[in-house]
């Protein structure tokens, strides 16, 4: 209901610089929808098996890091960059507004997908998740989370792991500590971890995150 969007636009501009304008896009697209529209802004619904948002957020930060590789070198990238937030926060917005998920899960969604595009951030990222690529491709998301979680347990408590159902070969695991983190870094830099006996990539989820084929890109060194 209203609520919960007023809510989540509090905890949006809470985390993130200068994003009223868009947000405030995002909630009139949101309000106006037509009836019998595509539910939850085209994110897939969320069912037991990925807790609170988890597969929503998995297919944003898909959406964020796509960007960053289909257009980073683009020389209109301020642009390109506000147009796929304002696409990701559409989402995240009519997502909660069709209790897909929650406030703060979307709020959180919505402060990840900005620091990955570059956007000036109010508060810091928590150090606590990893996102993954070049897993082998599976039919079943629910056991594609579980073969993340089995992967990395002995790292320390996870508080969550998701697919993207658009990429299957992309997730993510969140950790209840920083240190748990840095101990599956640690490793991965040593030998690297295997999922389902395939080796794959990890990158921490941070506020100065810029995947490493960005060094040049909308001007980062």
């Amino acid at each position: 209901g209203n609520r919960d969007l007023e809510a989540l636009r509090d905890a949006v501009e809470e985390a993130i610089s200068d994003v009223e304008d868009v947000m405030s896009l995002a909630l009139t697209r949101a309000l106006t929808e037509e009836p019998g529209g595509v539910s939850g802004g085209g994110v897939p619904r969320d069912g037991a098996m990925s807790g609170d948002g988890g597969v929503t957020e998995a297919s944003c930060l898909r959406e964020a890091y796509r960007w960053a590789e289909e257009h980073g070198e683009d020389s209109t990238c301020l642009d390109s960059r506000n147009e796929c937030f304002q696409e990701i926060l559409n989402k995240i917005v009519a997502a909660v507004m069709h209790n897909t998920i929650s406030p703060p899960k979307g709020a959180s969604v919505a402060h990840e997908c900005a620091a990955i595009v570059g956007l000036d951030l109010r508060r810091q990222l928590p150090a606590t998740t990893l996102v993954i690529t070049g897993m082998s491709e599976t039919n079943d998301l629910a056991q594609g989370r579980n073969g993340l979680a089995k992967a990395f347990k002995k790292f320390g408590a996870i508080e969550e792991t998701a697919i993207a159902p658009d990429d299957r070969g992309f997730g993510f695991v969140r950790f209840a500590n920083p240190d748990s983190l840095q101990r599956a870094l640690g490793e991965h830099q040593e030998s690297k971890i295997l999922i389902q006996d395939v080796p794959v990539s990890i990158t921490m989820l941070e506020s100065s995150e810029r995947p490493p084929s960005w060094s040049a890109w909308c001007g980062y060194d």
